[in-house]
């Protein structure tokens, strides 16, 4: 029994595309997403997805990027489906998560409790997974991540997604469900699969050891003023020995990490504001310590990643993958997409876009590769 299928297309033709994408899934699953390059129109691709699956949930959203089973690749449209015997799913479209994702609270309780997830229960960890696809470039994936948890009484319930993006275009994305369009709004997923899952993050940086304490931000903004009590610019450039001028050039090769439980969090700068502040991809609290990172090796760390993430696993059935759009940047800069397709072509039934932002329980976390595996955990 295949729990799970991939596949990939480049075809030009949207139905063509979709009819040739579709041709190696499942006939009829509880669930299908799909992961669209805007070379395409979202509308036609939407509901080509939906014609053809009639009794399925499906899910799909714009990209900067695709990853399909044979990795990294632009201009396509990729998609996986998931079958009736994966388990319970059940989807909510948020339609506006910028001004109202509390109004969808209600809805988030009965979608979690119709599949059998127990919102008040003691070990939320075990009630199964939530995926989030907030769309980008409206700034509300913290408030979308915020009101998914709160349906539960306690902290811990495992949540992994990815911010849809519009092929550095910057304009607008979109996201779907079943037919229907937003491009203000968010999907939230909730599974109760009968297979095991495990949750993974790459960070492809180390910290330099250089310290920094925000001392006056704008957390809803992602805007930083003060580090260590002055403007942040300042401070951010001396401890890289550049000059202030030039920090922007840094942003890429030396974002900052938040850590938590030991573990790094990544933070991107976003630009330069004239007063010297710096507005960041994700929220950076008042008071918080951010430490300046520094580059590793992204082969080397790649191979380390999938020889940790594979060997958690007896049988692995497929794999959800999101991936910074930063990343990409960086390596189609350093050209080592084939380096890098070589290690994901060993994952099977491989699916996933590159995004403008990745999700992880409670944190948005940027310049990430986020890994959601299921299959039979050893």
């Amino acid at each position: 029994m295949e729990f799970i299928r991939s596949n990939s297309t480049s075809h030009k033709n949207t139905k063509e595309a979709v009819k040739n994408v579709t041709s190696e899934l499942h006939t009829e699953p509880k669930l299908v997403l799909f992961f669209a390059s805007t070379k395409y129109s979202f509308e036609e691709v939407t509901m080509a997805f939906k014609e053809h699956y009639p009794n399925s949930e499906v899910v799909g959203l714009t990209t900067t990027g695709e990853i399909g089973p044979t990795g990294f690749f632009e201009g396509g449209i990729v998609a996986l489906s998931f079958s009736k015997e994966f388990g319970k799913i059940r989807s909510v479209l948020m339609k506006d998560i910028s001004k109202y994702p509390i109004f969808y609270r209600n809805d988030l309780i009965a979608a979690a409790k119709d599949i059998g997830i127990n919102p008040n229960s003691s070990s939320p960890e075990q009630e199964g997974v939530g995926i989030v696809f907030p769309n980008g470039l409206i700034a509300a994936e913290e408030k979308m991540l915020s009101i998914v948890n709160s349906i539960f009484t306690r902290e811990g319930f495992p949540i992994f997604g990815g911010t849809a993006g519009d092929d550095t275009k910057f304009v607008e994305t979109f996201v779907s469900l079943n037919g229907e369009i937003s491009n203000k709004g968010g999907i939230a997923i909730f599974m109760k699969p009968t297979v095991d899952f495990v949750i993974m993050k790459e960070n492809i940086f180390k910290s330099t050891g250089k310290l920094m304490r925000v001392t006056k931000a704008n957390t809803e903004e992602r805007i930083v003023y003060e580090m260590n009590g002055r403007k942040a610019t300042a401070v951010y450039a001396d401890l890289l020995g550049v000059k202030e001028s030039e920090l922007t050039q840094y942003f890429m090769s030396n974002p900052v990490g938040r850590r938590f439980n030991n573990e790094i969090f990544i933070a991107s700068p976003f630009q330069v504001l004239p007063n010297g502040a710096i507005q960041f991809y994700c929220q950076v609290f008042q008071d918080s310590i951010v430490e300046i990172l520094e580059p590793m090796d992204p082969v080397e760390t790649l191979q380390q990643t999938l020889a940790n993430f594979t060997s958690q696993f007896s049988q692995l059935e497929g794999v959800l993958a999101c991936n910074c759009i930063l990343r990409k940047l960086q390596f189609q800069s350093q050209r080592i997409f084939p380096e890098l397709n070589r290690e994901l072509t060993k994952l099977p039934n491989l699916g996933g876009f590159c995004s403008y932002g990745e999700q992880l329980n409670k944190s948005l976390i940027n310049q990430t590769l986020v890994l959601l595996g299921f299959g039979k955990k050893r």
